[in-house]
Formats: structure tokens, sequence, C-alpha cells
């Protein structure tokens, strides 16, 4: 019985040494810095790209808010697909730096685009819509088409 015993444990041994070699090696210093750099990537590239969108609905037009503090208008592009808005932003930053103690100059741009797609419901009229930004705030508006509301005489 004990020789039973001994050759189970001896034949779990080696599988243990693997899940522990698995271990040390993602847990080892390069690795796991690797890893935390890419959690760091993915978790925030994503959130900072979003606009925040808010839609509303009233009886004669489809209603698009867009929240936008500190971009200017001209930093604001709008594209109407079939069934699709696409709202984007683009920043642009020159940063020049001009040191007059040593002959030092230094520049540097960077250029962020943001976009987001917001679907809008077939009966509206994507040709009719009219945006206005102000405060921060772009508001697009969208008239509905005429809906037909029949009456059923029974």
């Amino acid at each position: 019985m004990k020789d039973e015993k001994n050759k189970i444990s001896s034949k779990k041994l080696p599988q243990n040494n693997i899940m522990n070699s698995i271990d040390a090696f993602f847990s080892s210093s390069p690795i796991k810095g690797m890893l935390q750099q890419m959690d760091n990537f993915f978790g925030h590239a994503f959130t900072e790209a979003s606009l925040p969108v808010e839609t509303r609905e009233t009886s004669g037009e489809f209603i698009i808010i867009c929240k936008l503090p500190g971009i200017k208008k001209e930093q604001i592009t709008i594209e109407t697909f079939d069934r699709y808005i696409t709202i984007g932003v683009n920043n642009e930053e020159q940063l020049e730096t001009i040191d007059e103690t040593i002959p030092y100059i230094s520049s540097s741009y960077s250029m962020k685009q943001h976009k987001r797609s917001i679907p809008v419901p077939p009966y509206v009229k994507l040709h009719a819509l009219q945006a206005n930004y102000r405060d921060g705030l772009l508001q697009i508006r969208i008239p509905k088409k005429n809906i037909k509301q029949i009456k059923n005489d029974d």
C-alpha cells in the first residue's frame, strides 16, 4: 500500500514542478513588467479615446449631444454615412522651447484624433441635420420623416 502511495505522489511531482515553473516565469520581474505595461496600455487606451455622447428623441427630431470641453469649433468634424454619424476631433499641438543661455531649440509635435460613430434610426432625414457647438457642447439635431398614422376603423 505504501509503495502505491509513493508511486502516486511521485507522479504528481513533475506536474507540480511544471506549474510552479510556469507561475515563476510569469511572475518574474521582466515578464511581470511587460504584462503590467500591456495591461496599462489596453486598460487606458480605449477609455481616453472615446467621446462622451448622449442621444435623445422627441416627437419631431433625433438629438445627439456630445460634450467636448476645451475643443475649438475648427477641430470638430461631422461625417454622415448611410445610417451613421461620425464625430471626429483633431487635436494638434506644437511646442517649441528656446533656451537663450545655450544655443538650444527643442521642438515637439503631437496629434491626437478621436472619432465616434453613432447609429441613427432609419426614420430620420439625415441630409437635413443641423449642428450647433457652443460652450463645449455639440448638439446635432436631425428631423424625423413625416410619419403617417393610419386609423383602424372597426
